[in-house]
């Protein structure tokens, strides 16, 4: 466990004071600090240049841990301190928007931030006591075990929007997390329904050619970032195949509207456990980030017919399109 300044503080008086005190920390009880500068205040009298920006602190050092922080502020005033508990969201980012990190002490613990102190009382109030009564008021802190950082690339979310703004250059309409088509008057007919929804679908009106994607990001399990299961990657992208349900004047309409189907990962590697088995089927591979891992082969089961019937109704499906060439058609 140590302290982390995270510097400077915009008046120069403070940022001194603030500096000296650490240092009497460390010299009376042998508590390590650390200065990182992120510097928001361009000033003369602060020459350091920035590790980091204080939007990354806020994102991945503070908001990851906004409830532990809150708790051991609260904990620390029902000790006596007069400090000032509110939520990371509110204490460390403007009504407009803007992030203020710079002149705040934390207490850090492998790396998991145990407590975030911004304005100089009580940044003052906290080092004087720690000054006072070394590892014994830090030691009250609760601890956690640090949170899986999955950076904003990794999540579906961010991925299908980089799918979205390609697939946008070379397809007429492109529509995310489609799962049925709205009804048209006051008919239902055709009803068009996906299961599971389908993430992407790129649709070509000139070449008659339609895409499914479907997208698997990382996700936070138990403190590890760890990427979806293998075998509901494979089910959801195998769905695919043979997606959607159509009924259309009455008749059931079998057969797919994918030509061809992808899986999707942000990185090859993820790719590496079930790269043979997905040899036997005709879905092809694809990382967000690197390109190709392996090419689709044609769906045996896609149904022209059923093809016509979502192409002509593309309109119903306006809810769920965000790119293409020609998206402004039917918004």
């Amino acid at each position: 466990m140590h302290l982390r300044y995270y510097a400077p503080y915009y008046n120069e008086k403070v940022h001194h004071k603030i500096l000296e005190l650490l240092g009497d920390i460390k010299r009376k009880h042998e508590i390590e600090y650390e200065e990182i500068p992120v510097r928001r205040w361009f000033l003369e009298w602060y020459s350091k240049e920035a590790k980091m920006s204080e939007a990354y602190v806020y994102e991945y050092h503070l908001k990851p841990y906004s409830h532990l922080i809150l708790f051991n502020c609260n904990k620390l005033i029902q000790m006596g301190l007069d400090l000032h508990c509110d939520a990371i969201s509110s204490k460390f980012k403007s009504r407009s928007g803007n992030i203020y990190v710079a002149g705040t002490i934390a207490v850090v613990e492998n790396d998991a931030v145990l407590l975030a102190l911004k304005y100089e009382n009580e940044i003052f109030e906290f080092l004087e006591a720690v000054l006072r009564e070394g590892w014994s008021l830090l030691k009250v802190l609760e601890k956690a075990k640090p949170k899986a950082i999955i950076k904003p690339t990794e999540k579906e979310k961010e991925i299908k929007q980089t799918l979205i703004f390609a697939l946008s250059k070379d397809f007429d309409y492109v529509f995310m997390n489609v799962k049925q088509n709205a009804p048209t008057g006051d008919r239902w007919d055709p009803f068009i329904h996906f299961s599971p929804d389908a993430d992407i679908i790129a649709v070509n009106e000139g070449e008659n050619r339609i895409v499914g994607i479907e997208v698997k990001g990382y996700r936070s399990n138990r403190g590890f970032a760890q990427k979806a299961n293998i075998y509901e990657a494979i089910g959801e992208a195998m769905m695919y195949l043979v997606n959607p349900y159509i009924k259309y004047r009455g008749e059931r309409v079998e057969g797919s509207v994918f030509d061809v189907v992808w899986l999707c990962y942000p990185y090859r590697r993820d790719f590496e456990d079930f790269k043979k088995v997905m040899e036997l089927t005709p879905i092809g591979l694809l990382s967000a980030y690197e390109g190709v891992v392996k090419e689709p082969k044609k769906n045996p089961f896609v149904n022209e017919r059923a093809k016509e019937i979502f192409l002509e109704n593309l309109s119903t499906f306006r809810s769920y399109i965000h790119g293409g060439r020609k998206m402004r058609k039917i918004i």
